[in-house]
């Protein structure tokens, strides 16, 4: 099994495209694997759909 892994870095830049705080910069590891990103995603009602909808792609 191979677990993808983003540094909290890329995960900050991502949701502030999105126009998302930096509430990740403090509360993520570094790296973050993405089961535990989603999850992080989900306590702050944010998910993978909604992510890239307003980023300008369709889920």
């Amino acid at each position: 099994m191979i677990i993808m892994e983003y540094s909290r870095s890329e995960v900050i830049a991502m949701l502030q495209r999105a126009g998302y705080s930096e509430e990740a910069l403090h509360e993520l590891p570094d790296p973050v694997d993405l089961d535990r990103l989603a999850a992080w995603g989900q306590e702050h009602g944010i998910t993978r759909d909604g992510l890239i909808s307003r980023m300008g792609g369709s889920p």
